[in-house]
């Protein structure tokens, strides 16, 4: 059966980043995971450590002197919040920082798969000026999926709803990071890269569901960038070629 006609369900989508991570290290992609992978653990180390050094210095200033005991009680709740909130957007960064890497790592992905990428392989400096160009149309995209969600976060009731609209941005706003480069090395501009993703939105979401979910856990959140290319890139293959 061809790689483009293979079954895709939103359970196959789920678990599209799970089976990326377990190819990370294979011998065919490990040299070009490399990039990404080393870009990935300074980011979500470096805003790991500015998140954590910037909450003992408010703990400083706003516990009053003799309360430093409070501080043992408040870390729990701070790496919760960290685990969900710096998960997510660390990894989205690292992604866009890592894009140059992603298109080399999704070809041979996709080519190991079967399945022939439509655009011919490009040098770096063509990755370079791809995802830059591409990085100021995701950005302006991005921003107009957080004004709803700013909204419902800051709006007396409807707040109540806000931990849903965060995960369901964070979700679409993974899968289409990661579901961005493969679709593109088969000739998507990202406007068909968004009408790719929006004629498969239940899927889209279960893919973004499971890399968020990889997010929030510690050390798996190193490896996430070069597993969710390479799992995007099998969920790429079940999507029909246009």
């Amino acid at each position: 059966m061809p790689a483009g006609t293979l079954r895709l369900t939103p359970l196959v989508a789920f678990l599209a980043p799970f089976r990326g991570l377990a190819r990370v290290f294979d011998p065919g992609l490990r040299g070009l995971v490399i990039g990404p992978l080393i870009i990935n653990i300074l980011v979500v180390i470096g805003l790991a450590t500015a998140a954590g050094v910037g909450f003992e210095a408010l703990l400083a200033a706003w516990l009053p002197g003799g309360w430093d005991w409070l501080a043992w009680l408040l870390w729990p709740l701070f790496a919760l919040a960290l685990l969900v909130a710096f998960g997510v957007s660390a990894v989205a960064l690292a992604a866009i920082i890592a894009s140059p890497f992603s298109g080399p790592l999704a070809y041979r992905t996709a080519r190991g798969l079967g399945h022939e990428p439509r655009q011919p392989a490009r040098s770096f400096l063509g990755e370079m000026g791809h995802a830059t160009v591409t990085a100021l149309r995701k950005a302006g995209y991005y921003g107009l999926l957080f004004i709803p969600v700013l909204l419902i976060t800051v709006i007396p009731g409807l707040n109540l709803l806000a931990p849903i609209a965060w995960f369901t941005f964070g979700s679409w706003v993974l899968a289409v990071e990661f579901l961005e480069a493969p679709l593109a090395n088969d000739g998507l501009a990202f406007a068909e890269v968004r009408k790719t993703v929006r004629a498969h939105r239940l899927e889209t979401l279960s893919f973004g569901a499971g890399t968020t979910l990889l997010a929030m856990v510690p050390l798996v959140n190193l490896l996430l960038v070069p597993a969710a290319v390479i799992g995007a890139t099998h969920l790429r293959v079940r999507l029909p070629r246009a």
